[in-house]
């Protein structure tokens, strides 16, 4: 375990696709929850 006192673009990267991927799978449930009402 090693702490970075400066923030790495990586994360931000990872932390960003983790987000967009989020949105798109709840985007998506929402879609087909609607679709099967």
């Amino acid at each position: 375990m090693n702490d970075q006192t400066e923030p790495d673009p990586a994360d931000s990267a990872i932390d960003a696709k983790a987000i967009f991927a989020l949105i798109v799978i709840a985007v998506a449930t929402a879609v087909y929850w609607v679709s099967h009402q």
